[in-house]
């Protein structure tokens, strides 16, 4: 398996919209920004400030995992920060949920499905940097090795596709009613970007 570096921004504050047609064509130009913050353990909050659970979830029905195969894609990545931000206190990254993937299938709907001899990972959340009234999300997209059929030889033969780990970033905005004063205690918040959808929950 190799590694790539191809910096990729997802945002409705910097991102106009487009749509997939291949692996990894969601990419974007690279964040610039502060120090990265690893988040190693829960921070401490001061009096008066309120503590966020963030949820993201993409979902896709045809996710190009790896050469030419093709599966419907669930992700979810979660972090925590305080409200107001301070400088010094990091966002919290939580676990990382594994990517469910299933059905699948040759992306040209020609040949048998490609042989995976892996699990793909659609974005394993590493750590985050605040940019601003932004969060900017550092991760890590992989895909398998894999056995693809050869769909100009009437799919009798396959050959390998190596597998890549690739960095890869996104930016997650901070709905308008943090910074315009309209939060109210135990207000959910969502919104929507580029398949993913981030919900914000207060959290004891």
């Amino acid at each position: 398996m190799t590694r790539v570096v191809i910096p990729m921004i997802l945002g409705a504050a910097l991102v106009s919209g487009g749509h997939e047609t291949g692996a990894w064509q969601e990419s974007q130009p690279a964040v610039s920004g502060t120090a990265i913050w690893l988040a190693k353990g829960p921070s401490k909050s001061k009096p008066g400030s309120m503590k966020y659970k963030v949820v993201g979830v993409f979902e896709r029905a045809k996710q190009f995992v790896g050469g030419s195969a093709v599966a419907d894609v669930t992700k979810q990545v979660e972090f925590e920060f305080s409200w107001p931000l301070e400088e010094g206190v990091p966002p919290k990254v939580l676990p990382n949920i594994p990517t469910k993937a299933e059905h699948y299938r040759d992306g040209s709907a020609v040949c048998p499905a490609p042989i995976l001899k892996g699990t793909y990972e659609h974005f394993e959340l590493k750590s985050i940097t605040m940019m601003g009234m932004m969060f900017g999300l550092m991760g890590e997209r992989s895909t398998p090795d894999i056995d693809e059929y050869v769909g100009g030889g009437g799919c009798e033969g396959t050959h390998p596709v190596p597998g890549q780990v690739r960095e890869e970033q996104m930016l997650v905005t901070l709905p308008p009613e943090f910074f315009m004063g309209q939060l109210s205690k135990g207000q959910v918040l969502k919104q929507e970007d580029h398949g993913w959808t981030w919900t914000f929950t207060p959290i004891p």
